[in-house]
């Protein structure tokens, strides 16, 4: 055992277990709606709520944020919170469309034309975009985009993005020519990425630091007026916008933690909407008159990931029958019906159903709950009483399933110490050497397809987490990358996905629905994309 780094205190927790069996459904994504007119006499409807549901004092459009986003730069943040204020910012080439089966575009005229190798792309840039500054937007900036991504001293979250990229050409300012390496059968999707945002190039090379200050910085619907990093943000409507000003004009972010604080003014009027909630607050927001509370099935996972080397803390880490115990001690059906009150649903494939390469042969590729055998393995090898350290932000859903693998695991004869930590530092930790076994992670999936769950998250170039450092694993994603023929790229992830689950590195946990709740007396057409994201622009004044 390695001597551990402490860096915060294991969490001692109480756990209590909700016995709702009301299962984790299909895919479906049934909405609870109470408005105004109907929220009385509806069943689970709280009798004698009587609050002022009018809205934040200053007429600004109010979002609570349960946890803080890390910056404000969408090249160098790849965290939800983080693209919950940078998507009304900036804007992407391209956009997955909401119900998350095509892409659109967006700073682009129209979709790339390829040419009959595959290897070059024309974009079409469209005319008479600015900046928030006033700045014109060009393919200078495509250009800018796809090198500070190739720059590895730049900070990208994604270099992925444009790894497919040898050269360009802009031949004019609207208009840039990409040049491939290979044929990419993902280059419409990454480009839909968050991650492959376009930036005001001036404004950066003049040093401004979007992290902190976007001020001029993108293209979009709203423009930033301030902050207060952790606690709120402040934007405004983008009157010379492109697409035309967005109908509402001021929206102000407010960083609450604690859940029951965000309900409570939900159910006060301070706050008109909440984008991320735990799935035990539904039957609470789904009676707060005047609001809605939906269900929002989407591309997101949440999942289990082990270090399976010497970098992890436990050097029996490293040896894949221990891996597979602990695996099989997590009794997930079972954590989906009970604990999720039916907002969920499980899949034992890290390629979901709801992604592009999905076959339903990947589901044979998942761990079964078999602590019988779990715990064979453990006393057969002598391993009993070995620690286990689970590393998991402080986010509820993390720590819950974090107290109830540190139960399960002591049920086959392991100990478990649990490192939790404030998100900004667990991203930064889950990246540690010698620091912990496993830890709990999420991935929504931006661009909706089965490659980009692989590559950005356990390729030995980008799975800087999971330090999985498989050079097979790699040239199976690689290749799924490489062809636009589906049936080619979903054999290739197929095996990309048996030999990740097959070496006990990650498995998912459960697809959870995204849980959210707004003002619908006085906003309309709020939602959730497939992609977890909002776009307020969208969203109406009633």
């Amino acid at each position: 055992m390695k001597k551990r780094l402490i860096k915060a205190a294991a969490a001692g927790m109480a756990f209590v277990m909700c016995l709702s069996m009301a299962g984790c459904g299909s895919g479906t994504t049934p909405t609870a709606t109470m408005d105004a007119a109907s929220a009385e006499g509806t069943e689970g409807s709280a009798a004698g709520n009587t609050a002022d549901n009018t809205g934040s004092s200053d007429d600004a459009f109010e979002i609570e944020l349960t946890t803080a986003p890390v910056g404000l730069h969408p090249l160098k943040t790849n965290d939800a919170p983080s693209q919950y204020v940078a998507e009304q910012i900036y804007e992407t080439l391209y956009l997955r469309s909401e119900d998350g089966t095509s892409y659109e575009p967006l700073l682009a005229e129209e979709l790339p034309e390829f040419s009959e190798d595959g290897l070059t792309a024309v974009i079409h840039l469209r005319k008479n975009v600015t900046f928030q500054d006033g700045t014109p937007f060009t393919s200078a900036d495509v250009a800018y985009m796809i090198d500070s991504l190739k720059d590895t001293s730049y900070g990208s979250q994604r270099p992925s993005i444009v790894e497919s990229i040898e050269s360009y050409e802009c031949p004019d300012d609207n208009t840039i020519i990409l040049h491939l390496a290979y044929n990419d059968g993902v280059l419409t999707a990454k480009l839909a990425h968050s991650n492959g945002a376009i930036v005001n190039s001036k404004l950066e090379k003049s040093g401004q630091d979007f992290l902190v200050d976007p001020t001029g910085a993108g293209t979009g619907p709203y423009k930033f007026v301030s902050a207060t990093a952790g606690s709120e943000y402040t934007l405004e409507a983008n009157e010379d916008y492109w697409g035309g000003a967005p109908a509402i004009k001021k929206v102000h972010y407010s960083i609450v933690t604690d859940e029951s604080t965000a309900i409570a003014r939900l159910q006060t009027g301070e706050a008109d909407f909440c984008p991320n909630m735990s799935s035990d607050s539904f039957s609470t927001i789904s009676s707060i008159a005047g609001y809605t509370a939906g269900n929002a099935e989407t591309s997101t996972v949440y999942y289990l990931q082990a270090r399976s080397d010497e970098t992890a803390l436990n050097d029996l880490m490293a040896n894949p029958d221990f891996r597979k115990a602990i695996f099989e001690s997590f009794d997930y059906q079972t954590y989906c019906d009970t604990m999720l009150n039916g907002l969920a649903s499980y899949s034992a494939s890290l390629v979901g159903s709801t992604l592009v390469g999905y076959t339903e042969a990947m589901e044979d590729a998942g761990v079964s709950y078999d602590p019988e055998d779990a715990k064979a393995i453990i006393e057969e090898n002598g391993w009993a009483g070995e620690k286990v350290t689970i590393l998991a932000a402080t986010r509820d859903w993390q720590q819950n399933v974090a107290v109830y693998l540190q139960s399960q695991l002591q049920d086959i004869g392991l100990e478990a110490d649990i490192i939790s930590e404030e998100w900004a530092t667990f991203l930064d930790d889950a990246k540690t050497d010698d620091y912990f076994d496993i830890t709990i992670l999420s991935w929504s999936n931006v661009t909706g397809d089965g490659q980009q769950m692989l590559e950005p998250n356990f390729s030995t170039k980008n799975g800087t987490r999971a330090k999985y450092n498989n050079a097979d694993f790699d040239a199976l994603v690689d290749a799924s990358a490489k062809t636009t023929d589906l049936s080619e790229r979903q054999q290739y992830m197929l095996e990309a996905v048996q030999m990740i689950q097959g070496d006990y590195v990650a498995e998912p946990l459960y697809n959870p629905d995204q849980i959210y709740c707004y003002n619908s007396t006085d906003y309309g057409n709020v939602n959730i994309a497939k992609d977890g994201l909002f776009y307020i622009k969208n969203f109406t004044l009633n």
